[in-house]
Parts: structure tokens; sequence; C-alpha cells
């Protein structure tokens, strides 16, 4: 991840425990808990609430306490911004390598709910942070209601178009490239709304070359399947080898093993 430079994820709580899951594996070189289990990096609901700090901030501690345990020394691990009630999450992991502690990969996390104006707002964020991003991964979706989801790509293409024309220079100079995360809401009620959003997505990133994440595939493949991917029935939150699925898609595409100069280490 150092070689592919700065990543940051824009998005809902999907994203978030999309996030967190990767940043567990990339410290300790393995995944959490497939199902969910104590103190689950996927599961905000598996963490115990104090009088000071509610679950959610539980989870924060715990993935950062995570990642400072299996992080090679040194490192500056993981910092966040947390305040539920303001929707305020945002996060930078900086780990050293441990084949080479004096090189580190960069993972950022901003939330979203829905809307213009947030999605603007977590990309000026991360501007403001530095330059040199190799990829803006965006996604929104679940807080589209039934109603609004035809709101989603009249959203997304406002905010690509906006970015192109406010910070297009740096994007050009750095070679960043911004990534539509595909919808993965999994409920009957909307699927065919959300394909037909998707399709409005895919037609714009094909003129514009903007690129697509494509981790609603893998999400409706699963449902095709019957298979139990979330908490409950009408849950849009995933057990945690769903997240899995979608990372080793993602390090496969950014981190590909068979190129040249490429060593094995053990």
């Amino acid at each position: 991840m150092a070689d592919v430079g700065p990543v940051l994820f824009v998005g809902d709580s999907v994203t978030r425990y999309q996030y967190m899951t990767l940043i567990h594996f990339l410290a300790s070189g393995k995944y959490q808990h497939p199902f969910d289990g104590r103190e689950s990096l996927s599961d905000a609901l598996r963490h115990r609430p104090t009088k000071l700090h509610n679950q959610y901030d539980m989870l924060w501690v715990h993935a950062k306490n995570q990642i400072s345990e299996h992080s090679t020394g040194g490192s500056p691990g993981l910092n966040y911004q947390h305040n539920r009630s303001a929707h305020l999450e945002r996060a930078h992991l900086a780990l050293r390598l441990h084949i080479d502690p004096s090189r580190k990969a960069h993972l950022y996390y901003g939330y979203v709910g829905s809307g213009v104006f947030e999605m603007q707002e977590a990309i000026d964020w991360a501007m403001n942070q530095r330059q040199d991003w190799r990829y803006l991964i965006l996604n929104v979706c679940a807080h589209y209601t039934k109603d609004y989801t035809e709101a989603i790509s009249r959203d997304v293409i406002a905010v690509v178009e906006w970015a192109r024309q406010r910070y297009g220079d740096a994007f050009d100079k750095a070679g960043t490239q911004l990534v539509w995360k595909s919808c993965t809401t999994p409920q009957e009620k909307v699927r065919d709304l959300l394909d037909v959003e998707e399709r409005k997505i895919a037609q714009y990133a094909t003129a514009t070359g903007l690129r697509i994440y494509d981790t609603r595939s893998v999400a409706k493949a699963a449902t095709d399947q019957h298979l139990v991917t979330t908490w409950s029935a009408k849950e849009v939150h995933y057990l945690q080898f769903m997240y899995e699925q979608w990372n080793d898609l993602l390090l496969n595409i950014l981190c590909p093993a068979a190129h040249a100069g490429f060593k094995e280490y053990r």
C-alpha cells in the first residue's frame, strides 16, 4: 500500500466498517472476526458503552488499540476524530511497513451520510490534509430513502464534476483518481431502484473516465445465492466476511502481486 500512495475512503457506516476491517488486516496480516465476534471492528454494537463513551466511541478506541498492538514499533498508528452527535468521523492510519519501517502506508476515512454538501466537505477536508492522493474512493447509499434514491446518481455526478473543477490541477499533478464505490444496500424494496442509479453512474463513468470499484456485484452475488450476509434481514450492515471480500477485491486491484520486480517476503 505504500507503493500505491495515500487512499481516502468517503462514505457512511458501511464504508467505516470496511475501512476498519481493512486497516486491521494491514496492521496484523489477518482479518478479525468473520461473523462479528466480541469487540468486532465491523459491528459497533459488539462494544460495551461506558458512562462517558457510547458504543461507537468504544469502537474507535478498540480500533486504535488494535492498530497499536499489531503494527510495527514506532508507527504513528491510527488517529481519529469522532463525535457521533455531530456526525463527525474522520481517521488517518499511518502504518510503517514491516519490511521497511522507513516507509508508511496512508489510509484515511471520512464519514458522509447523503447530499452534495457533505461529500464536498469531505473532499475539501482531504485536500487540506495533503495534495498527493492516489485514490479518492467515494460512496453514498444507505441514507437515501426509497423515495429519494433517484438523487444518488445526480449527487455523485455533481460532486465528481465539482471536485474535478476545483482540484483538477492538483489531481493531474499527483495522478489522483476519483473512484465510485458502488451501492451495496441489499433490501429487495430498493434493489431495482439502486440498479437504475448504478447504471446512470456507470454511463457517466464510461464517458468521463471515472473509475468504479464494483462492490455491488459481490453483494448481489451473495444475495442471489441466499447467503445470510447482514446483521438481520432489514439491515444494511454486513457481517465481516463480506467486507473481507470487498477488501480482497480492492487489494488485488491496487496491489497485484505478479508484476516486474515483485519479491516474496516470508
